[in-house]
């Protein structure tokens, strides 16, 4: 086998097996699920959690969209807790805090009350 075509043939290998830890790392769910949103006049949030430990359980993440065009806006901070109302519903203790992007300027909001919605495994 001459040098070029082993490196070739090597090339190809890494190629290959980026290709497949990246396939199953895309498999795997995240450890967050999906507890509710709430709506202001401008943006939705929706709430993610760990729910294998005891609550309230800390915000493992907050997506917010823009309400006009549903854009995913980029996230730049979050912090809170949330608690059980009841078996499906859950609650912000005290309040949420979120810091995000919407074009070049840099939005914070304060969040507080029940979530809307239900648990989305």
């Amino acid at each position: 086998m001459t040098k070029r075509a082993l490196n070739l043939f090597l090339i190809v290998i890494m190629a290959l097996s980026s290709f497949i830890s990246v396939a199953k790392a895309s498999n795997d769910r995240p450890p967050f699920t999906e507890i509710g949103y709430q709506t202001d006049g401008n943006y939705y949030y929706t709430f993610y959690v760990d729910l294998s430990k005891d609550g309230p359980n800390a915000i493992a993440y907050i997506q917010v969209q823009k309400n006009s065009t549903g854009e995913v806006l980029k996230l730049d901070n979050f912090s809170g807790k949330v608690m059980l109302l009841n078996p499906v519903k859950f609650s912000i203790k005290d309040k949420a805090t979120v810091s995000f992007y919407d074009g070049n300027k840099l939005i914070s909001k304060d969040l507080k009350g029940a979530l809307e919605g239900s648990v989305k495994p």
